[in-house]
């Protein structure tokens, strides 16, 4: 299905007007951290995981935190997980210095952003394949994202911009867990230069923080419902942009907890909000939609919706940077 609804040289206008917003998705970082794997179903073949629905990062968490008794262990495990398979990846990278990979093996206590990201120089500057570095590049101010890791920072560092990293206390207990230097700091205005990255679903260095298991979502969902609308639990520049920009989803699947209360919860009812764009993967590659053809036309029907006010942009979110990034360009 063409992509005839999507008004580039508005969306780059609303880009140089600083009121053009990405939401960016844990399963964009974690396509482009392992384009050769599909990180949940391994991580469930790895905990024995007994159903069917693998792919569900927040299913098989959930499955662990009831078998273990305890969810910072289910948490703790996920992460270790995702270091331990970009090891062995970085160990077949020819670009990455032996000696370095063989000390960075030997650190104890890294979280997987500065493992992968200050340790091993993910994502390389310059790379444009990278979605996150095309990203980086635009002049916006703010970045949302419901990714625990820290590498959309690291690819604005490398450009020469000093972002600011700040964290939703999605339950009352995170308060003690978060640093001074994550929390809202009301008087902060970010810029192009000095944006702001504000991580919904915590920060892997700290595994409590993270929105991970079926349960998390569902307390998350509960509290935000609340904080949005309470002046001083979410930075003033956040909610603006969320009831006033143009929003950009990238790498959500609209089946996923994560776009269900992105959704249901942030985006629905927000009547000063122009028109936003989502960008959903081909169905054509997801093998268990049975046709594809009435599956895209009812996702546009759903998306374009009062409460929502989506188009649709039918593609992988590389695709679409690109060709936004072509239009800004020529603005």
């Amino acid at each position: 299905m063409p992509n005839t609804d999507i008004s580039w040289t508005y969306i780059a206008d609303q880009i140089n007007r600083k009121k053009c917003t990405p939401v960016i998705s844990n399963q964009l970082i974690l396509s482009s951290l392992y384009p050769a794997e599909n990180v949940a179903i391994e991580w469930a073949k790895s905990a024995d995981y007994p159903l069917a629905d693998s792919d569900n990062i927040a299913l098989v968490a959930q499955y662990l935190s009831v078998t273990y008794r305890d969810t910072y262990r289910a948490k703790t495990e996920y992460l270790q997980f995702l270091k331990q398979r970009y090891l062995a990846a970085a160990e077949q990278d020819t670009s990455i210095n032996a000696t370095v990979l063989d000390q960075v093996r030997r650190e104890r206590g890294l979280s997987l952003s500065q493992l992968a990201g200050e340790r091993l120089g993910y994502p390389p500057a310059g790379e444009q394949a990278n979605p996150l570095n095309l990203l980086a590049a635009f002049d916006m101010p703010i970045y949302l994202t419901t990714t625990p890791h820290l590498f959309l920072e690291i690819a604005l560092r490398n450009l020469g911009k000093r972002p600011r990293t700040e964290v939703y206390a999605w339950h009352q207990a995170l308060e003690d867990v978060i640093p001074p230097e994550y929390k809202v700091d009301p008087d902060f205005q970010p810029t192009p230069d000095e944006p702001l990255v504000y991580h919904l679903h915590g920060l892997d260095e700290y595994p409590d923080s993270l929105v991970l298991t079926e349960e998390d979502h569902l307390d998350f969902l509960g509290n935000v419902i609340h904080d949005f609308r309470e002046i001083g639990k979410m930075p003033n520049a956040v909610r603006n942009a969320i009831s006033s920009s143009i929003l950009i989803l990238l790498g959500y699947n609209i089946r996923s907890w994560e776009m269900r209360v992105i959704l249901q919860e942030l985006i629905r009812d927000q009547p000063r909000r122009p028109r936003s764009v989502a960008i959903q993967l081909d169905p054509h590659d997801m093998p268990d939609i049975l046709d594809t053809d009435r599956f895209q036309e009812y996702m546009q029907m759903y998306l374009a919706q009062d409460k929502y006010r989506f188009d649709v942009y039918w593609g992988d979110a590389l695709s679409f940077l690109k060709q936004l990034w072509e239009t800004w360009q020529g603005t």
